[in-house]
């Protein structure tokens, strides 16, 4: 009863907070988490042990946090619209760079521009694969095969932890180790 009273806010101790955790995954491949959690003390344990059963480690605070930009990030499958068009179209409403990558463009632009970038694409009627905002890498870590296998696994652990709400990481995987992978 007390953890239902809790849990609705009818307790105090409900107080959710934003929090984010820093690590490396094998390989080097710089790991961020964004959380949501009512209590701080069950999290960071359960976080690094996640990692730690992945072959990874939990940082201190910022030890990857400049490797990555926050932006926004439109996906915008290639077939669907003219790169010329969506670039007027983006860079008009503040977006920084139009990119093709394989068959889509990704478009990028700060947070503050988001909406405006957003609206601007909506207007239009482009098709939008997915939009978030998002944290990007600097630079990427080329994996081999077993490191890849390694840091999927610790991804996806990640992922469907109950408090993870998103993950960041700064890796490739080369098409060669992709194939492998997909077997």
């Amino acid at each position: 009863e007390r953890a239902v009273k809790k849990g609705t806010g009818e307790l105090d101790g409900g107080n959710v907070e934003e929090i984010v955790y820093e690590g490396y995954a094998p390989g080097g491949v710089a790991v961020m988490c964004d959380i949501m959690t009512d209590n701080r003390n069950r999290t960071a344990p359960e976080v690094r042990k996640v990692f730690e059963m992945h072959d990874g480690k939990l940082g201190g605070s910022n030890c990857v946090a400049w490797m990555f930009h926050r932006k926004g990030l439109f996906v915008v499958p290639a077939d669907k619209v003219d790169e010329e068009r969506l670039m007027e179209i983006t860079l008009e409403a503040g977006a920084d760079d139009v990119k093709m990558e394989g068959n889509e463009f990704h478009v990028t632009c700060e947070p503050e521009t988001y909406s405006s970038v957003s609206e601007a694409l909506d207007a239009a009627g482009v098709a939008i694969r997915a939009k978030e905002i998002t944290r990007i890498p600097e630079t990427t870590v080329d994996l081999d095969v077993a490191t890849a296998r390694k840091v999927l696994e610790l991804l996806a652990r990640l992922d469907v932890h109950e408090v993870v709400r998103n993950v960041s990481a700064n890796f490739n995987i080369p098409d060669e180790a992709l194939a492998e992978l997909e077997r």
